[in-house]
């Protein structure tokens, strides 16, 4: 029998090259008693070997390797609760004490804090440098011993026993484990170049020397350590005296702030019901009372009732601070959460499942979700921290992993092929889904019978899913009632101010710890600046409350798919559903928001939805239960709570199966998770009354939420904001772009769509000028006037500088505002390029050398911006094209004419007609057309077929190139700017697509 005490996996961030769950397959495989991962200063892969572990039935130990700073590197093990402890509180100390990716601990905080912890030398070293160590870990101490045949092991052996003996330790046998296979020794190799960012050629030495450190077996190891077999027995001795296990782990959520006389569930009560009397001015209802009654219960039962406060305090802060905030995902089906304010949507109005968010049966965290604007979100982070304490809160790790282009792009560096052959080699393969056929591989200049080519190939798959690094969760946080540090290991981050946790969701999950997701929302941002213009510059304060619901104009406009920069709506698949849905209240918009999901794409539910709304098809139901359950969506299950509804209604599933249906169909592995419940459910459809062909069509349907399908309260919560950001573009289409222009980067459109766009709209929009622009897009004599922020370079600080120092006093020249402001030469440069200099000097040109012959623009030069050269030149003016090619490079969008404008003789040479046109052309025509690439769109549902939208002077048209088209025009799709498409026109209603045959370029000699 054989312990193995020293696995790198590839959580040691490319030192080791298999994954947790890898070691201890081939651990149980190969009849190894226990396993233990000595990940550098990190318990990365801890869950994932522990869930690992306890399915084969093999020992996993909790350890890691702990970097000292004035000492060599020591693995410490954790033998109990206490142990376990102790190794978060070093590691999270070893880490915080250095910037991300960094760590070393000084020798005398392991020596002074080692309780329950076993300690094991994997390499030995002169004794003076590690005795103290090893008096302060009395009867716990290892000298570990490692044979790789390679050069020099017996010389290592011979010291390490000598070691053994001067200190009075057990010698200890390990293998230094970087692989769970010698097959996979190549991967290593790389990971090791990439790690040291140089080629295989040019490792030397850093290189493994052979494939000996892989996971062996207790025969081949006795085999190895035949001269000192107690070596191996004493690894059985150091893991029996280890039981710390994560099942042991116990969560308790922060309990502070309670009112005397409190408990977390009798305030979280009195909470609701103060909520209650809001959410109702008129009386509450009986069955929401019910309703809360039921949910309260549940969340004392469950000990979450802290969770749930935390929350509401989170929220309560934002509003405080006026940030708009507003919960989503499956918390909107709870009734408590919105009786707190956290949610918008009435659960028992709509009906929603509780039982999706929070059930007894399985006894899981709740999630709640809750958006904030996304430029104060850090806000709000911030709180937190300073709330609970940075001992006590940590933000949740995402595990960057090799995917794609990035893993070719590494591992073909690593082996050598050149920056170019990398990017050519990447670039097709990301806009080819990654498939490498030898004529693709022929079309960028590569050959497959290069061997480079084809390890670069094969290693790329095998790096697949790799951990590559940490970074941090989108908004995921962990907050603790006792110390955070101690039960999970905690980090500093990249970005200043963040710590973060050292597991991922998916980890914290499986071990029942809750986290907190507060998420950046563009939309929310925009929504509270286009209400501020609103405010100051039409005098009336709305708020999202107060918005008019169920306004006609608003559904009039959306039904002719006008929604371009609208919340959730604005893509062109939705573009394309608006006119057929013809959304005429708010329940539609829920429906809408949830149709154009690869769930009920891939299901087969959006097409019968369709007919049954517009009347060509019956609307049937099999029973009363199933119609009490689809009457909403017309018969057709939309929503994961119409599934699981269903399950139990019609398969029979107790509220528990239905909730492990849900879970399957949301598992990334669910085709493979499916397979038990089919059967299931048709045996369970049957025996009730339903025929095999009904519920076999509903189960099917059900493998379309396998790919993506919404929880009908999380679609009502984005329908709130999709409705408020489409009201306000009704109504205030000014105030509502400059919003949008103002929280940049967001949305599905570059600024230059969403000008055009309010252009058609009859709103005039003002360019960018120092004298009237502020760093905000703003609202000017009823126009939008372009703010500085969108010169392209140009800093906040400088724009703000602008708009501080003008004060009301317009700037008189370019030396003036270069004194009054102390704006450096490239600054100036920049604004000059862009046209905003023009109430200072019309032309481009002129203000660019007037820049030239200023004075010296050092801060502290007497003559700064003063200027020192009168000559004047007659210099040669933009042309038109010059003219909007620079406005599109310095300000993304160009008020003096479209490209398309200067581009349409060529184009009518063609026979192309604009995007407008295309509603006098006749259904079945061939027709060509021509614009500006602004949306390329491959979903992974669409089978092959390629999106494209093309943006001209008049509007957008849309494009549709099925598989054997884009193979043919791939490389331009992918490549140019501005395309014409020749195909037949399609006509369904209002909505609109060019089925291309022919597609290239636009050939012109015109300069942009």
């Amino acid at each position: 029998m054989y312990a193995e005490l020293v696995c790198r996996s590839n959580f040691s961030f490319l030192r080791g090259a298999s994954h947790p769950e890898e070691l201890i397959l081939a651990a149980a495989e190969r009849g190894v008693s226990a396993v233990a991962l000595a990940d550098g200063d990190g318990l990365y892969g801890a869950v994932k070997a522990h869930l690992a572990a306890r399915a084969v039935g093999i020992k996993y130990l909790i350890a890691s390797e702990l970097t000292l700073l004035e000492g060599p590197p020591v693995v410490l093990y954790a033998q109990d609760a206490r142990g376990y402890a102790n190794l978060c509180r070093l590691i999270s100390k070893s880490r915080m004490l250095h910037p991300k990716g960094e760590a070393g601990l000084p020798w005398r905080e392991l020596a002074e804090g080692n309780e329950g912890l076993l300690a094991l030398l994997p390499y030995p070293v002169a004794p003076a440098r590690v005795a103290p160590l090893a008096e302060a870990f009395p009867e716990r101490f290892y000298v570990g011993v490692c044979r790789t045949l390679s050069s020099g092991d017996e010389a290592r052996v011979a010291q390490a026993k000598a070691l053994a003996r001067e200190l009075g330790a057990p010698l200890c046998a390990h293998n230094d484990v970087h692989t769970h296979h010698r097959s996979r020794q190549p991967l290593q190799d790389v990971l090791t170049a990439i790690r040291h960012k140089t080629t295989l050629g040019q490792l030397g030495t850093r290189r493994l020397p052979n494939a000996e450190r892989t996971l062996k077996g207790p025969e081949e190891m006795a085999r190895l350590f035949s001269d000192c077999p107690e070596a191996l027995e004493r690894t059985l001795e150091l893991a029996s005296r280890c039981h710390a296990t994560l099942d042991g782990l116990r969560y308790h959520f922060s309990e502070e702030d309670l009112p005397p006389g409190h408990s977390t569930s009798t305030w979280l009560r009195e909470l609701t019901y103060q909520g209650l009397q809001v959410r109702y001015p008129g009386g509450v209802p009986a069955d929401v009372v019910k309703q809360i009654e039921h949910e309260l219960k549940l969340i004392a039962a469950l000990d979450f009732a802290g969770y749930f406060l935390a929350i509401w305090d989170i929220v309560r802060f934002a509003r405080s601070r006026g940030i708009l905030c507003q919960g989503r995902g499956s918390a909107a089906n709870s009734a408590v959460c919105y009786a707190l304010g956290v949610t918008a949507i009435d659960p028992v109005r709509m009906g929603l499942l509780f039982e999706r968010f929070l059930s007894m049966e399985r006894k899981e965290p709740p999630d709640i979700d809750v958006d904030f604007e996304h430029e104060r979100r850090e806000e709000v982070l911030q709180y937190v921290y300073e709330k609970h304490g940075r001992h006590r809160a940590g933000m949740v790790c995402e595990v960057i992993c090799y995917r794609g282009r990035l893993a070719l792009r590494e591992v073909g560096k690593a082996l050598g092929l050149s920056l170019d052959q990398v990017d050519r080699l990447a670039k097709v393969a990301g806009s080819h889904g990654g498939e490498m056929s030898p004529e693709l591989l022929k079309e960028v200049g590569l050959s497959e019978e290069d061997r480079r080519v084809r390890q670069t190939l094969a290693l790329a798959r095998e790096i697949e899913a790799s951990p590559r690094h940490l970074s941090i969760h989108v908004g995921g946080f962990v907050i603790t009632r006792e110390p955070l540090v101690e039960m999970i290991p905690v980090e500093n981050a990249a970005m200043k101010g963040r710590t973060v946790v050292q597991w991922e969701k998916d980890d914290l999950e499986a071990v029942g710890v809750l986290k907190v997701d507060l998420l950046g929302l563009g939309m929310l941002t925009a929504l509270a600046k286009c209400l501020e213009l609103i405010r100051v510059h039409y005098g009336r304060d709305l708020s999202l409350a107060t918005i008019p619901a169920e306004d006609p104009k608003v559904y009039e406009m959306l039904s002719n798919a006008d929604s371009i920069g609208v919340f959730q709506i604005e893509s062109r698949a939705q573009m394309n559903m608006l006119p057929r849905l013809k959304p005429r209240c708010f329940y539609d918009l829920v429906v809408e928001i949830a149709l154009i999901r690869p769930g009920p794409i891939v299901g087969d539910m959006v097409h019968p939805y369709l007919r049954r709304r517009e009347g060509r098809e019956p609307v049937e139901y099999p029973s009363e239960d199933v119609r009490k359950i689809l009457q909403k969506t017309l018969g057709v299950p939309l929503f994961q709570e119409q599934a699981m509804k269903l399950a139990m209604a019609v398969g029979g599933f107790s509220p528990a199966e239905a909730d492990g249906l849900r879970r399957a169909l949301s598992h990334k592995r669910a085709e493979e998770r499916l397979g038990p419940f089919h059967q299931r459910f048709i045996e369970g459809g049957v025996s009730r009354g339903y025929s095999p062909e009904y519920v076999d069509t509903l189960f099917k349907q059900f493998r379309g939420f396998a790919h993506y399908g919404f929880p009908e309260s999380h679609s009502a919560s984005f329908a709130l904001l999709a409705y408020a950001s489409s009201w306000l573009k009704c109504h205030y289409p000014a105030a509502f772009t400059a919003a949008l222009l103002n929280s940049q980067p967001m949305g599905f459109y570059a600024p230059h769509t969403l000008v055009a766009d309010a252009k058609r709209h009859g709103v005039p929009v003002l360019e960018v000028d120092v004298n009237h622009s502020g760093w905000d897009c703003t609202l000017e004599e009823g126009g939008l006037r372009l703010g500085l922020r969108m010169v392209r370079g140009l800093q906040e600080a400088a724009g703000r500088r602008v708009e501080s120092f003008r004060q009301g006093q317009r700037f008189t020249s370019i030396g003036d505002l270069a004194r009054r402001t102390r704006a450096p030469r490239h600054e100036l440069a920049r604004l000059a390029l862009a046209g905003a200099l023009g109430s200072l000097n019309r032309s481009r040109r002129d203000s660019l050398w007037e820049i030239q012959a200023l004075g010296p623009l050092e801060e502290t030069d007497l003559f700064f911006g003063m200027a020192m050269d009168g000559t004047s030149v007659a210099l040669p003016q933009m042309n038109l094209g010059e003219r909007v090619s620079t406005d599109f490079e310095t300000v993304g969008v160009s008020l003096e004419k479209h490209p398309l404008e200067l581009l349409r003789p060529a184009l009518r040479k063609r026979g192309a007609v604009t995007a407008a046109g295309l509603e006098r052309v006749r259904a079945g025509s061939r027709v060509a057309v021509g614009g500006m690439l602004i949306c390329r769109q491959m979903p992974p549902t669409a089978k092959g077929f390629c999106f494209l939208s093309l943006e001209d002077e008049t509007g957008i048209a849309n494009l549709v190139l099925p598989p054997d088209a884009y193979a043919r025009f791939r490389k331009d799709i992918h490549g140019a700017l501005f395309l014409v498409g020749q195909g037949t026109l399609e006509k369904t209603g209002k909505v609109m697509n060019v089925k291309v045959q022919q597609l290239e370029p636009i050939i012109s000699s015109m300069s942009f």
